[in-house]
């Protein structure tokens, strides 16, 4: 049996390669291949973490969610870009880290499953949502540079957000000791997702540009990303939903004022 450093050192060097491979081939394919890189991506995680026929299928797609939104996002980012070799390699060795680092914060994540105390949670969930910010930024910004219509912006950004918040739920919800089973997991899902793609509709009008618009998306996703915390831990006290409105306010006050019309 291998140890579990070493299975998840060897599937990051794969999913490396595969990345690697993947923004080296030509603009037209990228695209196209994507779905292969993303059955690549599952099939690493699965095996390094050792949960292919382990775990139930809910925790074998959360396993799988936040290292899929990582490589979409950051491979259409990586897709706009101009790349010599010598970037493409840089790429694939950051990719290849990120993945290891998504490799000890899963197996955190699973360990806790099934009323377990793990010392490591709270410095894994910052660590991984860290990463998942970025990864949403690449994703916000990689759409908005599509210049897609305003209903399939909000379409999109939709079905991110419901991914996103069905991975916190999860995330958050494994400290508990139930592992959040008397929660509405659909309303911690469904209904940030939906205040998240109402904000992608305005900006569909609004002329924040490209990078700005998708600064302000991550930005909601983190607000209401610690609302959630806050609330399905049942401490979501005055003082830490005020300290949330002061952001997001802080946020809209410079959307307005960092916008401009002409």
């Amino acid at each position: 049996m291998l140890n579990k450093r070493i299975k998840y050192l060897i599937s990051s060097l794969v999913a490396a390669s595969g990345f690697f491979i993947y923004i080296g081939l030509p603009y037209e394919s990228r695209y196209y291949s994507i779905m292969v890189g993303v059955v690549l991506i599952i099939f690493c995680f699965w095996f390094g973490l050792g949960v292919v026929f382990d775990k139930s299928f809910y925790v074998r797609l959360m396993t799988a969610l936040m290292p899929t939104i990582f490589f979409v996002g950051f491979g259409l980012f990586t897709s706009i870009l101009p790349l010599t070799l010598f970037s493409q390699l840089l790429l694939g060795i950051f990719f290849g880290g990120i993945c290891y680092l998504m490799f000890l914060v899963e197996n955190v994540f699973l360990v806790a499953i099934g009323y377990k105390t793990v010392p490591l949670y709270r410095a894994a969930y910052t660590v991984n949502l860290i990463i998942l910010l970025i990864s949403v930024f690449f994703l916000f910004d990689s759409l908005y540079s599509f210049k897609l219509n305003y209903w399939l912006n909000t379409l999109f950004v939709f079905l991110i957000g419901v991914a996103v918040f069905t991975y916190q739920f999860f995330c958050i919800a494994i400290e508990l000791p139930d592992d959040g089973k008397n929660k509405n997991q659909l309303a911690y899902t469904l209904i940030p997702a939906w205040l998240l793609a109402q904000m992608a509709l305005i900006f569909s009008f609004w002329p924040v540009g490209v990078f700005k618009g998708s600064i302000y998306l991550v930005l909601e996703i983190y607000v209401l990303s610690g609302l959630i915390q806050a609330d399905i831990r049942d401490r979501l006290f005055k003082r830490t939903y005020m300290t949330y409105v002061f952001i997001g306010g802080a946020a809209i006050l410079g959307i307005l004022l960092m916008t401009s019309w002409r």
